[in-house]
């Protein structure tokens, strides 16, 4: 018996490890995804979600097709049946920053996960940067909780494409107002209390 776990020990388990290490080789030469921003985990009440941020690698490769830098599911870490559930396209070459803000004002109320994004433009007329924030909801779906994006709502037009950088034309520096997480939260502060 001893013989022949040695046999399995010194040729079965290096063929084991080759085969996982090649094929993660291999799927990372692949057209694939990748991670954009670290996983995040939502929560509402005691339900979790862990909300991932995948990078397309395709945008390299589909030169004529609009491909999104990236996509945001979520998982629920609250149930035992796992499933991935997509949410939404992400548009910017990096997330800046993701946070939560709970809306208090009746209109709006419930809490909100926020993806502000950072995209380097640079043409004739503008050399900087331009920021975007994303709101998605977080609400109890028939008793699971769900990270949602309601595509047909406008974005806030101060935190759409927010400029900062050198505008050459005017020939001055613009500075955004919302480029970080403490000034947006603010900024809804006030919103919220004026609803």
């Amino acid at each position: 018996m001893k013989k022949y776990l040695t046999l399995f020990k010194r040729h079965f388990i290096p063929y084991v490890v080759f085969g996982f290490v090649a094929s993660n080789v291999f799927a990372d030469a692949a057209p694939t995804i990748g991670e954009f921003h670290p996983t995040v985990v939502a929560s509402l009440g005691e339900e979790k979600i862990a909300v991932f941020f995948l990078k397309n690698s395709l945008k390299a490769i589909a030169k004529e097709e609009h491909v999104a830098d990236a996509e945001i599911y979520y998982s629920s870490l609250s149930s035992g049946k796992p499933s991935l559930n997509y949410v939404w396209k992400v548009e910017g070459d990096q997330i800046a920053s993701v946070f939560f803000y709970e809306w208090k004002s009746p209109a709006r109320a419930g809490k909100s996960m926020f993806v502000l994004t950072k995209r380097k433009l640079s043409n004739s007329a503008f050399d900087g940067f331009a920021y975007s924030v994303m709101e998605l909801p977080i609400r109890r779906d028939g008793g699971r909780v769900s990270l949602l994006h309601f595509s047909g709502d406008l974005p806030d037009p101060s935190l759409d494409n927010c400029m900062e950088g050198a505008d050459l034309v005017r020939g001055n520096k613009v500075v955004c107002a919302y480029k970080d997480a403490a000034s947006i939260k603010n900024y809804f502060s006030l919103q919220d209390k004026k609803h």
